[in-house]
């Protein structure tokens, strides 16, 4: 698998209400999703040339506290190519979610994991869109997302087939 793009805390954006927040962490920069409120960020990119068939994002992330249970993610993929109906001034058009659940956080709270989702709803994307990638922890889903205190986002890798 090629890496297409690496999204780094820095370069989040955040909706205007429900979203994790930037913090560092012994000097790292992480995204903390709180445990108990479904929080999002976003990143805007371009589709890099070569893209080519089925992506998987994967998720670097460590735990605040928690050293059982699990986390809960979504991800959405808003693909917009030239020459689309889409109006960037009124309106939003993300794919349907992916959803991934890590199978269980790391034994030791600030040990680094990683989980990865193949997105089988991508918007269509090709190369040279202009795309957001939207990443979610659905703290609500009380089956799915068990482990308590925030999670931190180190990265988001975004991988194709080639």
């Amino acid at each position: 698998m090629a890496t297409r793009a690496i999204f780094l805390p820095q370069a989040a954006e955040f909706p205007a209400s429900n979203y994790a927040q930037i913090t560092v962490i012994n000097e790292r920069p992480v995204l903390a999703f709180d445990a108990s409120t479904a929080e999002t960020v976003r990143w805007t990119c371009l589709a890099p040339q070569g893209l080519t068939g089925t992506l998987t994002a994967v998720v670097t992330y460590m735990m605040a506290s928690a050293t059982t249970g699990k986390v809960d993610f979504e991800i959405q993929i808003e693909a917009v190519s030239d020459g689309d109906a889409t109006d960037l001034d009124a309106t939003t058009s993300f794919d349907t979610a992916n959803t991934i659940t890590a199978p269980t956080v790391p034994g030791t709270a600030g040990h680094i994991d990683q989980f990865s989702c193949t997105l089988t709803n991508a918007d269509s994307m090709v190369a040279a869109d202009y795309f957001r990638l939207s990443l979610k922890r659905d703290a609500t889903d009380a089956t799915n997302d068990t482990a308590t205190g925030d999670c931190y986002v180190l990265a988001v890798e975004l991988r194709d087939a080639a």
